[in-house]
């Protein structure tokens, strides 16, 4: 059904589909309780919605249980076949940002949070137990307080920004996005994870080296 909102418009979706578009294109994310005719609007019309976003290399996640919704690159960022066996990468469509050391490890537990819930609960966590796992893994020169801080304050604000956690009625207390279960799953969580704990290690054993 053609919707025509303007003279000489030829888009096929409807006014509030279209603002749904624009929504998911902005990003991060869309959540059920903050936006609540974005959300009815993208599971109305949920295929035609992942139709326009595939003709951009993208598709639509939705996840009902946990009430949200995003973009990502399709077919797994693998390369695509144009014709005659020829395949091309997918031109990047979404913009990304680079994860900070301590970004990666506020996301690797607030990921393990989740895993450790039973579906469907409130995942609610405490800031100041996070800052502490966070900096477990720290090398030994990291000393001084003040900076560690600061990194971690800026890393934890741009977690909240990205919508992966966001504040409760509680000060200091923050209920974990589900989204987080889509963005990374349990592999990607898991070779990250052993990433870490093989640096953690070889800080710890270099450090123990210079001791001797």
């Amino acid at each position: 059904m053609n919707d025509q909102l303007w003279e000489g418009d030829t888009g096929t979706l409807t006014f509030g589909s279209r603002k749904a578009l624009v929504q998911l294109l902005k990003g991060p994310m869309v959540n059920a309780l903050q936006h609540v005719e974005v959300w009815r609007a993208i599971t109305t019309d949920q295929d035609a919605l992942n139709a326009v976003l595939n003709n951009l290399f993208l598709e639509l996640v939705l996840d009902e249980d946990a009430g949200v919704a995003f973009t990502r690159p399709a077919n797994g960022r693998q390369e695509v076949l144009v014709g005659n066996n020829k395949t091309e990468a997918m031109p990047k469509v979404l913009r990304t940002e680079t994860l900070s050391h301590f970004d990666t490890l506020i996301i690797l537990i607030l990921r393990q949070e989740l895993t450790m819930a039973p579906p469907g609960e409130r995942v609610i966590v405490d800031r100041e137990e996070i800052r502490e796992q966070v900096l477990l893994y720290r090398v030994d020169e990291e000393r001084d307080e003040a900076k560690l801080a600061k990194r971690f304050d800026a890393a934890f604000r741009r977690i909240v920004d990205y919508s992966l956690a966001k504040k409760t009625e509680t000060p200091e207390r923050f209920e974990v996005s589900p989204a987080l279960r889509q963005i990374f799953d349990a592999d990607t969580v898991a070779g990250v994870r052993a990433e870490y704990e093989k640096f953690n290690k070889a800080a710890h054993d270099g450090n123990e080296e210079e001791q001797k």
